[in-house]
């Protein structure tokens, strides 16, 4: 079977509404004491999952991206956020596109997402480490501790990605067939 390449005009404004989608979905969170839980990954990962892996992570990417320029504290990091956040789609978009990978409906949906999540906390485990090593150092034995903490987080938010997304695509894809808004997207419904 092969995918669609190309985003019609109707697809197109989906993707732009998606990105809304994306960023908003940023100011759903309680912070915590070395991060944030929130529900953006489990969107980035539905828009992995609904527009494939390049469209979904550049999508995914840009949501978070303009989220971060208008939170004055992340704005600095917003193109670190683009790109890992759009791997994080990227990732669980190819996996679910993907024909060669041939399982059940929603083990690709769980197999792609968990690997996003996967991949996204492994970029921002070493983004942080970057961080508070060399750009804005902290002593270095606080470090570890710190970064078990933002991995707590991480993983929390990612659980809750591998849980959420699956669900939420599976609702919503029926009601995008309905609408007719299905065979805009640039991959085909996963069977």
């Amino acid at each position: 079977m092969a995918s669609r390449k190309r985003l019609s005009t109707i697809g197109l404004a989906f993707a732009g509404m998606m990105v809304a989608v994306v960023m908003v979905s940023n100011y759903i969170s309680f912070p915590t004491a070395f991060s944030r839980l929130h529900v953006a990954n489990a969107v980035c990962i539905l828009a992995g999952m609904l527009f494939g892996g390049l469209y979904g992570g550049i999508i995914a990417g840009l949501g978070s991206a303009l989220f971060d320029i208008t939170f004055p504290a992340y704005a600095v990091e917003a193109w670190v956020t683009f790109l890992t956040k759009g791997t994080m789609a990227l990732v669980c978009g190819l996996i679910v596109a993907s024909p060669r990978i041939r399982l059940r409906r929603t083990a690709k949906l769980i197999v792609g997402s968990a690997a996003g999540a996967i991949s996204y906390i492994g970029l921002y485990m070493f983004k942080s480490y970057i961080q508070m090593r060399w750009v804005t150092p902290v002593p270095v034995d606080t470090i570890p501790a710190a970064l078990l903490g933002k991995l707590a987080s991480s993983a929390v938010n990612g659980l809750f990605a591998v849980i959420a997304a699956p669900i939420l695509y599976s609702a919503l894809m029926p009601a995008l067939k309905r609408a007719g808004l299905a065979r805009h997207l640039p991959v085909p419904e996963i069977k």
